[in-house]
Formats: C-alpha cells, structure tokens, sequence
C-alpha cells in the first residue's frame, strides 16, 4: 500500500509565489541597476541635478504566473485564477485481504473383509494302496487273497501312506485366527481298524495342520473327529496322512478282500477366520471411491468459482497392498483448458510390506467449479481410483490391509474468485506526513474562501464497502489536532458489475458541508489520514475479486485564488552597489503605481555593514505602504485600480552612510485590503502600472572629465 499527500502544501506555496510577484519593493532593485547605471556618472567637481526615468511598465499577472508555474495555477473561462492539483493518496490491494487456507481431504478405505469358502471335500484312501506300503506276511497274504473270501489277517502298527486333497480355491496359503477342522472317515474295508492317527499336512513344505486320533473304526463304520485351526496354515492342497494304524483282522472268519474298498475321508471347516493369506492378485481396479469435501473458508465465505494462478496439491499415501499397483486422483470440478485434473501415482510395490508414496502436482491455472455444476457450494470433491497391476506371483495379503490417503491442497494464490467473502473490516492504518512548508519563519495568517477537494475512490473490487474516513485531519502549526467534518459516514463506496470494470465514487468536500476552509488555514504541519471499512456490511451478497483488485484513491485540488493574507513578511538580503553612490550628494526614487492587485505591501529596507550589523532603515518609522491593494467588492471582484506614488529620499548624511553599507534587506509584509480583512480574487488579467523615475545631487568634476 502506498501513499501520497501533497496538495495542501503546493496550495499555500503558490499563493505566496502569487504574493511575492506582486512586490515592485523587490523590481526596484534590479530595474535601477538594468535601466541606469549611476556609476557611469562622472561627477568630479560639480553638483547639478539629473533626472531620469528608470522604467514604465505594466505586469500582467497571468503573465508573471507562468514564469513561475505553468502546470498548478490555470485560469477558467473567466479568467480567474485557479490552483488545480491532481494526485494519488493510497492504493490498497484488496485483494490481500483474501486468502485461501489450505485445504486437507484425509480418508482411509478398508477392504471388506473377505473370508475363505469353508472346505468341503471327499477323499479316499483304498485298500490296495495301503497294502502296497505294508510289509510281509500281511502283504503277500492280502495280495494272495484280493478279490477272494479270505480271513483278513492282523496287522501291526504301521504307516497307512497318504492322498492329496485340493482345500483352498484363489489362495495359496492362508493363515487362521478362528475355525474348526471336522475328519468323517468311514470304515469300507472288511476289518475293524484301530489306533488310527490320520494327519493332515501341507503339500508344500509337509507343514502339520490338524492331527485325528481314532482308537476303533468297525468296518463299515464311520466315526468323526475335531481339530482346532487357530494359529494353523494351510497352502491350497493339503495332504491326508495315515500316520498310523493296526487292525485285529477276522481271523477265522472269511470276508470279501478287495483292493478297491476304501477308507473315505470327508473334511469339513466351520467358523473361518483369516488372520492373514498369500495369494496371486489378478489385475483389477480395488478402488472405486469419491469423498466429497467442502472447502473451510474464513468469514462464512460461500464460494462459487476459484481460478488459481499458483497453488499445488500435495498426497502422501499409504497403500496396504502387497503388490504394484496405480492411484489416479482426479478432482472433477477442477479444469484446466475444459480438462479436469486427474493424475496417476504409480505404487511400486516389494510384495513384502505396504508402500508409501508422496509428491505434488502444480495447480497453476486450474478453474474449480465449487457448485459442482450448480447447488452447491464450497464443494471439492475428490475420486481416488486404484488398480492392482499383477506380478503373476502370490502376495500376502490381510483384512487389515487398507488405503490411507492424506491430500492438502495448499499454498493457494487466485487470480479470480466468485462468491460470497463473507463481512469482514477493512482496515487502512493511520499514517501521518510531516508539511515542512509550514515549518518556515514567514508567519502571516492565510484563509482561503472557497476550497474545493474532491476525493476520488475508483473500485476495481467486485464487493459492496462501506468506508469511514473519519481519520483525515491535520495538526495545526499550534500542535492542535483538527479533523475534516461534514464527510458523509458511513461512506457507500460503488463496486463495478463485472471483473475488468472500475466503478467511480467522488467525494466532494466544499465549504458548504464541510470545515474544509478553516482545516486548510490552519497552518497545518501534519497530514493524518487512513480509512477503515466494512466488506459486505449488509450481508450476503454475489462478490467477484482478482488478484489486482484494489480501491485507489486520489484527490483533485481545486482551490480558487480567492481569499485574505495579512502579516505575511518575506524578506531578502542582496548585495548592495554601494559604487552606485559615489558620486552622489543626494537623491530621491519616486515609484507611481496603478494597481488592479488585491494586494497591499508595506516595505522596509536595511541597509547592513560586512559584519550585517544594521547602519541605517530607509524609513525610519518602520513599514511602510508602497504598493496599494485595488478596490474590491464584498464578493472580491475588482471595483477600481488604486494609484499610488512614494518618494524614497536618501539625503547627504545617509548617502555617507550608505557608502559603507555592504548589504541591504529588503523586508515586505503582504496583505489582502483592510489589512487582510477583506478577501480577494485574483485574475490572470489582472494589470499593474509601475514607473519608477530618479532624481540626484551629484558632484562633477570638469577637469578629469576634460583629461
């Protein structure tokens, strides 16, 4: 934010500028020396009178103006002078005032739990196959009798073989918190089996699942056991081993032998729990899901459109499965070029442990459409894909196994944004500028009629404001505190209708409404001003802002040289040619002057030695009056011109005293008529007659002059 104050200053400046042109006391210096040169004189040896006219002019003061300034003072239609002064106060960036806090959409997204299909499966053991394993003579006696009726013959303790039997579908192996293993074995051989111990194990590895202990099977019998599966792992085929068995055999008794007759085994499970498995993930898509998130605004902001020119998304994920795989974000409402956004993350994965992954995106130039189409607001939703990318190989895997996924919208930087911002307070802090000017020992009192400024506040922010400038005052040259009254309060500050658009609101302040007049004769030092505000004071309202949007404020200075001075004093210390006095016994300067001016100077003059102590004044009553104030009427236009004629007289003792007179100060108190009483225009056509005419004494000497 930026501020600049000058006017007020420039103001008085020139009005004493205007003053000070006015003074023929200061024309009488230079005119003598250009117009005529008394050293020239030769004046040995003799006293006659010469007289001279040094100058007949007129001084126009539009004329005299542009000497000095040709872009403050202007003159209008009527030729009276104006002083007209444009300039920026302050500019203040609304749009800082916006932020975007950063915006966090945090979700974990479990996996429903699966669960292994309960094992139901037949197997079985025959006859023969066990009889291939066994030993003579009970091997050689069953194989003699197969097929026949035959005594079955005892058999000792002894392993029975094993059978492959396919459990699990989709895993290769699986881990158990809970469930239940169920072995029916039915009896088909022809004898009674005892002490059967029947294991189940792995295929791969030959780990032990389950162990069934049979103490007595009839033939023909069935009998079922269960075992407990907590804890156990069991691949996708398993095997069933008869780990042990005997039998009495029927010895007397005949019976049907047949290497075909079986023992079938049924295996069945209850109550699966899974606590972890390995299996081979097929490509597919694991992750279909959109959270739907609302922006967190400050103020109660309600927005519609947000188009950024810088920000970034950033995600850090956690992804529980043990295979590679692909995350795309996708914002749907956020697009660039009519694209949304929508980014991939590859997961690498070590097939051992979950991955981790984080990054950002860049969100330069990304338009949100935060009603999602239209009924909403504040709305960011956000779809999170993922796909299984397959190795072919078995992984494991987990009920617990999930997808946490933390996105954080942030370092947000917009170059639009639709919607309602909510009522906050505007605040331009209080700031002071020192007016040196008025710093200066001139002194006088200066009071202006009629003052004009003209506040000019020009909107580019798309929001309804109220302003308050109840801060603008001055401090007078005395130390006192004075504030502009009269300005409306709260102030209506106009908004534009579109982005692109400025809207105008102009503050008059005049002497009809407000103390402008006494405020800016105050002899002010400082400048205070600032300006708070309110953004949406009457509540919900449709706001559009950019990131340039700003309230400029400038001041238009438009004070007619209209007024009153008294006690002005401005002095001036020259050289004094004191060669010009060499050869003068005694002279008088008369000066006659027709002034349409306004203006009345009393002068006097010092006259210094090299150390600038004071030798001698040039009237030795103090000031006195040699340029007349014009007549004016009660409104300040010209009545009349006034005339005016001073004779200065230097008689012999102070020409003597001149002679050792160094400098001279030449000291001009300034003042509308009546001594400052009376108020004043001033026009550019306004005329003073000045003629200035010398008479002097002075000594020839003829016989230097003859040589």
């Amino acid at each position: 934010m930026r501020f600049v104050v000058r006017g007020v200053v420039d103001e008085i400046l020139i009005m004493k500028r205007l003053l000070l042109l006015a003074l023929p006391a200061l024309l009488l210096s230079s005119c003598v020396k250009d117009k005529y040169d008394l050293k020239n004189l030769d004046t040995t040896g003799y006293n006659p009178g010469i007289a001279a006219p040094l100058i007949n002019t007129d001084l126009i003061l539009g004329d005299l103006l542009k000497a000095v300034d040709t872009t403050l003072i202007k003159s209008d239609q009527n030729k009276l002078l104006h002083l007209t002064y444009s300039a920026a106060l302050f500019s203040y960036n609304v749009a800082e005032m916006i932020s975007i806090p950063a915006q966090s959409i945090s979700k974990k997204f479990g996996f429903a739990a699966f669960t292994i299909p309960a094992i139901n499966t037949t197997s079985s053991i025959t006859l023969g196959t066990v009889v291939a394993g066994m030993a003579n003579p009970a091997k050689g006696t069953l194989t003699a009798a197969n097929g026949n009726n035959a005594p079955f013959p005892a058999v000792p303790p002894q392993a029975g073989g094993s059978v492959a039997v396919p459990t699990l579908s989709g895993f290769s192996s699986v881990t158990f918190s809970a469930g239940t293993l169920t072995m029916a074995i039915t009896n088909h051989w022809p004898t009674q089996l005892t002490n059967l111990t029947v294991e189940i194990r792995n295929v791969v590895g030959n780990g032990l699942v389950a162990t069934f202990v049979y103490p007595s099977i009839a033939a023909g019998a069935s009998v079922s056991k269960n075992a407990s599966l907590i804890g156990k792992t069991m691949n996708s085929d398993v095997k069933v081993v008869i780990a042990s068995f005997s039998s009495p055999g029927t010895i007397p008794t005949p019976v049907a032998i047949k290497f075909s007759d079986a023992l079938t085994v049924d295996l069945t499970t209850a109550n699966l729990n899974v606590s972890s498995a390995s299996a081979v993930f097929p490509s597919q898509e694991v992750l279909n899901q959109t959270i739907n998130t609302n922006l967190t605004m400050p103020n109660g902001a309600q927005l519609n459109t947000l188009v950024l020119k810088g920000g970034q998304i950033s995600y850090n994920i956690d992804y529980g499965i043990r295979e590679t795989a692909e995350l795309t974000i996708t914002l749907p409402y956020a697009t660039k070029q009519g694209v949304p956004f929508s980014k991939v993350i590859p997961l690498n994965s070590n097939h051992v442990s979950s991955t981790n992954a984080s990054g950002s995106f860049d969100l330069t130039g990304y338009s949100f459409d935060l009603t999602a189409g239209g009924g909403q607001v504040n709305y960011l939703p956000a779809t999170f894909v993922a796909s299984v990318i397959s190795s072919g190989n078995p992984v494991p895997i987990s009920p617990t196994d999930s997808v946490s996924a933390v996105i954080t919208i942030d370092n947000l930087d917009f170059s639009y944004i639709e919607g309602y911002l909510g009522t906050q307070a505007l605040t331009i802090p209080k700031d002071s500028l020192d007016f040196s000017f008025f710093k200066s020992p001139l002194g006088g009192n200066i009071s202006l009629a009629d003052p004009k400024l003209t506040l000019k506040i020009k909107s580019s922010v798309g929001i309804p404001i109220s302003g308050d400038l109840s801060a603008l005052s001055v401090v007078s040259g005395a130390g006192a505190t004075i504030p502009f009254t009269g300005i409306a309060n709260p102030l209506v500050i106009n908004s534009p209708v579109s982005a692109g658009t400025t809207a105008l609101t102009n503050i008059l302040i005049d002497k009809s409404t407000t103390n402008v007049t006494t405020v800016l004769s105050s002899n002010p030092a400082k400048l205070i001003y600032g300006m708070t505000g309110t953004l949406n004071p009457n509540g919900f309202a449709v706001n559009f802002i950019t990131d340039s949007s700003a309230i400029d404020v400038s001041m238009d200075l438009d004070v007619p040289l209209y007024g009153s001075v008294s006690n002005l004093v401005i002095k001036d210390t020259i050289a004094f040619p004191v060669e010009a006095f060499q050869n003068v016994l005694t002279a008088t300067l008369r000066v006659n002057i027709l002034n349409e001016y306004p203006v009345e100077a009393d002068v006097q003059m010092y006259f210094l030695d090299e150390n600038h102590a004071v030798l001698d004044s040039i009237f030795s009553d103090g000031y006195k009056e040699v340029v007349p104030s014009s007549l004016v009427d009660v409104n300040g236009e010209l009545l009349s011109a006034s005339a005016a004629r001073t004779d200065i007289v230097v008689d012999e003792v102070r020409v003597g005293t001149l002679k050792n007179a160094k400098y001279i100060v030449v000291a001009t108190k300034l003042a509308t008529a009546n001594a400052g009483a009376t108020a004043a225009k001033f026009y550019a056509d306004y005329i003073m007659n000045v003629r200035l005419g010398i008479l002097a004494q002075v000594k020839l000497d003829l016989n230097n002059s003859a040589k």
